[in-house]
């Protein structure tokens, strides 16, 4: 992979991941823009609380990016070497399953004992007992009501937003199920492609049939999935690609076009409508992809791209937990209540919580992600499975980075 493209996929990956957090700590944190507004907060309709506000909402259009990332860098180099060398399904499984579940496994327990420490001592504030009103963050449902035996497993296995909840505050574990059932049905439609005649209908038929049992919103997100797997094709080929100026400005165009229409109730309240806004967004990511493929040399400061993005995916699956953690002990010791004004105090403290939300999610890498190989070594020896030509080296957060 050319180096433009390498350094411009890991920028892209810890970016993401970093406005993930800021867009949940902005919501736990700080008040809602036009709760402030309204308010008459001083300065909380210029130009410089828009511009945060803009920037910091930008979580959703993260995960689309994400979604673009995994099936690009999943389903792309996956696609390729089966159609070399046949479909190797051990060797797939071993690195799904090691690369989400080494991670995954102590996020869950992580995340469960957290929330137990701030459900039984700092929940004063009632956010883990109650619905904020306006909702915050990604908190839609009652905490305590997901703390069970019944929703763990249903998480381990992959259910949430299926048949169970996500585990207790950890919202964000939504769209690595999403990601994990994109595996198993693009595994079964693969092999399907490159199997021997005699066993692709076999293939097939797998393939659509888990599919039509998923809900219909997942298997739909998975066509912004899919736009990675074409778009590592179209990368690897000899067809035209933008020049890199014109591939990033028009994704700065279509991600301000999603943020701007987020809240618009004719979008939000239609399935179809907010999925078209996903996939346009996931198209003119996929140009930028593109375009950075064109670049003759890698983008400045690559060394450290690379080391934000090698914990990207811890960031994404723990920091929630641990965030709401924060901002609950703040609330009980300090009396530093949810929904700061955006003033200096206020972003003070919001910078404050990603920085140490940001430092304990590293930290955990360290003992989780940073093992990843050793832990997929060990399951390919289990399995048998015949190594791979390329380990993928980029992951997205909501499973795979």
């Amino acid at each position: 992979m050319k180096a433009g493209l390498t350094t411009f996929l890991d920028l892209s990956r810890w970016f993401a991941a970093l406005l993930v957090v800021v867009n949940h700590a902005r919501s736990l944190v700080l008040a809602d823009f036009a709760a402030s507004a309204a308010s008459g907060t001083s300065g909380a309709q210029g130009p410089l609380a828009r511009a945060l506000y803009f920037f910091t909402g930008l979580g959703h259009e993260a995960v689309v990016v994400f979604f673009v990332i995994s099936g690009f860098l999943v389903g792309g180099t996956t696609l390729q070497r089966w159609q070399r060398r046949g479909p190797d399904l051990r060797a797939y499984a071993s690195a799904r399953a090691s690369r989400i579940y080494t991670t995954l496994l102590p996020a869950l327990l992580i995340g469960i004992a957290l929330d137990c420490v701030g459900l039984r001592w700092f929940n004063t504030s009632g956010i883990y007992t109650s619905m904020p009103e306006p909702p915050i963050a990604t908190i839609t449902y009652v905490i305590a009501s997901a703390m069970n035996l019944p929703t763990l497993l249903g998480n381990l296995f992959m259910m949430q937003g299926v048949l169970t909840q996500t585990l207790g505050s950890n919202g964000p574990l939504w769209s690595l199920a999403c990601e994990w059932w994109y595996y198993c049905v693009f595994a079964l439609g693969a092999a399907a492609l490159t199997s021997e005649r005699g066993r692709r209908l076999g293939w097939a038929v797998a393939a659509c049939a888990l599919a039509v049992l998923l809900p219909f919103s997942v298997m739909l997100w998975g066509a912004v999935w899919l736009i990675g797997v074409l778009t590592f094709r179209w990368v690897n080929s000899t067809a035209w690609r933008p020049p890199p100026l014109a591939g990033f400005a028009l994704f700065a165009l279509a991600l301000a076009a999603s943020r701007l229409t987020h809240g618009i109730n004719a979008i939000e309240s239609n399935l179809l409508a907010a999925f078209a806004r996903d996939f346009v967004l996931g198209i003119a990511y996929a140009a930028a992809l593109a375009s950075a493929s064109r670049l003759a040399h890698g983008l400045p400061f690559a060394t450290w791209h690379r080391q934000l993005a090698e914990f990207s995916y811890t960031t994404y699956l723990l920091h929630f937990p641990a965030l709401l953690l924060l901002c609950a002990i703040a609330a009980q010791s300090f009396g530093l209540h949810f929904g700061q004004r955006p003033d200096a105090r206020g972003i003070t403290l919001f910078a404050v919580a990603v920085a140490l939300v940001y430092a304990y999610c590293y930290a955990i890498s360290l003992l989780t992600e940073r093992h990843t190989p050793r832990v997929r070594h060990a399951l390919d020896t289990l399995l048998r499975a015949r190594p791979a030509l390329q380990v993928e080296t980029s992951r997205s957060p909501a499973s795979e980075a």
